[in-house]
This record gives structure tokens, C-alpha cells and sequence, in this order.
């Protein structure tokens, strides 16, 4: 493994000097669970490390009346135990309490699990279905993007050089909707075993109104290049009644939208069917 320097700044101004400095030749490090077997492998080999973990302005989970804004050096493991998160937000708790393990839950970030852009990134269909937007932040200055127009392809992000994630903002769901109670969401997930990366990953968050789908947003992940949204299988939902014979149609129209391969994990046949009846059971769920 190729040495390199390691730096831990206090503020984002001295982090970006330090990237600077090494002019890209250095990477951004969270909790590293990530980019530290990377390195082992080397699959990336940088001059320096630059840790996120001494600012404070990247940490920390706020709550609003409009939302929740999560700071990309927010652990895993505290958006799992959150009990907001877990009343308002369950997808996104039912995602963190099934990534990995509790040591790596203690370590690893949202930012992390976002910006390492892996079609599994257990993180990323939740926060799709709820609309989420990135607050990225470099020398350049600031901007916020939808969370969907943040993967490029698999390990490719839309950052440009220097740049960090700094939030995840997630809208409430329920502050737009006038019946609160129609909103349901869920996240499921399959592996060879537990502890696995996904072989597919599925959530849907409904609005109904009565017997009627107002509102329909599903998303994949492990099944295409980058996590999804399945903007054609939502439109089969929104305005009709969820009968079991709408949801056999939506099965096959999510194996129909999705591009999985075949690797070690599973086949693309196999992802194509599972995937259509996770949708399905998110849906029902």
C-alpha cells in the first residue's frame, strides 16, 4: 500500500486549502469504511488524506418543522437510533439498521455511503423517494442539487473537483400533505446473507387518498449503474386504486425499467424478478 500524508482540519476553508495543495491528488475521507479497503486494494492510490471528522459544521442531525437536514459526517448508527428519524423518516431508519454491522453502523457517514456512489449504497433509495436535496459546498462557493441528478455511474458523482457533500436535506413528507396518515414509505432488501451487500434494494413511499394513489415514489438500488428512481413504474400507481392485479403490472414494468448485470453476488435474471416483487411488497407494505 502506497503511503500518503494524513490531514485532519477543523474548518471546510482549510480542508479545501489542503486539496489545493495537493492540486486533486488527495481524497476526502469520512468514516473510511469505504476508501480504506480502496486504498488496501489499490484501486485508488492518493498522496494525502484529508479527514472530515474535526468539523463540526459537517455533523450533527437537525430537525425542523419543514424537515430534517442531516450533516454528511453524520454517523449511521445515530440516524438509526434517532426517534424522529424512525417515526417520520422510517424508510431511512429501516436503511441504516440493515447496512453492514454495528461496527461499521458506528463508523461509517450518510455522506460516506452517499458520495462513494455505489449502486448498493443502502442510504440512497430512501432518500430518493423523499425528494431529498444535497447541499455541496467548494472554493467556488455553494449550490444545492436534487439528490437523483447526484450519480453519474458507479463510483462518479456530480462534485466537481474540491468539492464536498456538506447535507442531506430531507423534506417532511407529511408537511405537505393534509392527511398525514396517508403517507406510508418502506425500504427492503435482499442479500446472500446477512451483513451483504445488496443483491437489490426497493422503497416506496404512497400517498393515498381513500382507496386512490395520489402520490408514488419508488426507487432500486443494485440493479443499474447508479440507485434509481422508477419514474415509469410510478406513473402505473399515482391516480388508481392498489389492487393485487396493479401491483402484478407494476412487477413487470420495474423488471422492464431496471439494468441490472450479473456478478458474483447474482444473476440479472434473478435481480430483474427480485426486484419486481420487492416493489411490489414495498408497495403493499
Amino acid at each position: 500500500m502506497k503511503k500518503f500524508d494524513y490531514y485532519q482540519p477543523e474548518t471546510l476553508r482549510d480542508a479545501f486549502a489542503l486539496m489545493e495543495k495537493f492540486n486533486g491528488r488527495a481524497r476526502y475521507v469520512a468514516g473510511g469504511t469505504d476508501l480504506i479497503v480502496r486504498i488496501k486494494k489499490k484501486d485508488v492510490q492518493p498522496d494525502a488524506l484529508i479527514s472530515l471528522r474535526n468539523i463540526e459544521e459537517l455533523k450533527g442531525i437537525r430537525h425542523t418543522r419543514g424537515g430534517v437536514s442531516l450533516g454528511s459526517m453524520t454517523r449511521i448508527r445515530d440516524m438509526e437510533r434517532d426517534t424522529t428519524i424512525a417515526r417520520d423518516y422510517p424508510a431511512l431508519k429501516q436503511a441504516a439498521a440493515v447496512l453492514a454491522n454495528p461496527q461499521i453502523r458506528n463508523v461509517a457517514t450518510v455522506g460516506g455511503n452517499f458520495c462513494n456512489a455505489a449502486p448498493c449504497a443502502d442510504c440512497a433509495p430512501p432518500l430518493l423517494i423523499m425528494e431529498t436535496t444535497l447541499a455541496l459546498e467548494g472554493p467556488g462557493g455553494k449550490r444545492d442539487i436534487p439528490a437523483e441528478e447526484f450519480f453519474k455511474g458507479p463510483g462518479e458523482t456530480c462534485l466537481q473537483p474540491f468539492e464536498i457533500l456538506k447535507a442531506i436535506n430531507v423534506p417532511n413528507p407529511k408537511s405537505k400533505t393534509p392527511n398525514p396518515k396517508s403517507i406510508t414509505m418502506t425500504f427492503l432488501k435482499t442479500g446472500r446473507v446477512a451483513q451483504d451487500l445488496a443483491i437489490a434494494s426497493a422503497a416506496a413511499l404512497v400517498v393515498t387518498e381513500g382507496k386512490i394513489c395520489r402520490k408514488c415514489r419508488l426507487a432500486a438500488g443494485s440493479v443499474a449503474p447508479v440507485p434509481m428512481r422508477l419514474k415509469r413504474a410510478e406513473k402505473l400507481v399515482e391516480g388508481q386504486e392498489i389492487t393485487p392485479e396493479l401491483l402484478e403490472h407494476v412487477a413487470k414494468a420495474v423488471e422492464d425499467e431496471i439494468s441490472p448485470i450479473t456478478d458474483i453476488r447474482s444473476t440479472e435474471a434473478y435481480r430483474r424478478i427480485v426486484t419486481g416483487v420487492m416493489i411490489r411488497r414495498a408497495i403493499e407494505a
